[in-house]
């Protein structure tokens, strides 16, 4: 009687330890890149966060035409709120927690909680007589992740009330990323 062999179905053990193995070490030089990419990304949340708080306040002061302020909040750094300079209502609060756990906030100059914009949406004096904030630099302290590691963010507020977010290590003269 003639046997007629019958055809593989499926893969071996052999191919499946072969692709997992290939898979593990994949996993394994990627992931120092994707600690790195998580760090930065809290540092643009963070930024991006800010960024939205001073333009959603400049907007406000022009359409209630009445001066709005940005307040950032003492501790930590990154909460903020948007209200009503003159009534203190309150527009929008952000907290620290919302992805932004760890990043520091540097404010120029040193001491400055606050912004605020007029009826045209420019800059305008703090009603409490403080200096308002010219710069917010947003980073990761060294204990979390090295420096050079980091992809440091830049808000700078113009007299105009234009808000621009850019890289402070960025030194190129031909690089949009550069600050002003």
């Amino acid at each position: 009687m003639l046997t007629i062999p019958r055809r593989q179905r499926g893969i071996s053990v052999v191919e499946t330890m072969i692709v997992v193995t290939v898979i593990a070490i994949m996993m394994v030089l990627s992931a120092p890149m994707g600690v790195e990419w998580l760090a930065n990304s809290r540092i643009r949340t963070a930024a991006e966060s800010m960024l939205a708080g001073l333009q959603l306040a400049r907007a406000e002061a022009v359409k209630r035409n009445t001066p709005v302020e940005f307040v950032l909040d003492a501790a930590p750094a990154t909460s903020w709120t948007v209200r009503v300079a003159l009534s203190g209502e309150e527009i929008q609060k952000r907290a620290a927690g919302e992805g932004t756990s760890d990043v520091t906030v540097a404010v120029t100059p040193n001491g400055a909680t606050r912004v605020s914009f007029d009826g045209l949406g420019r800059r305008a004096a703090n009603i409490d007589a403080s200096d308002p904030i010219d710069s917010l630099d947003v980073d990761l302290p060294a204990s979390v992740m090295a420096a050079d590691k980091t992809r440091d963010l830049r808000l700078r507020l113009g007299l105009g009330g234009q808000v621009v977010m850019c890289d402070p290590n960025v030194t190129a003269d031909n690089d949009v990323r550069k600050c002003p």
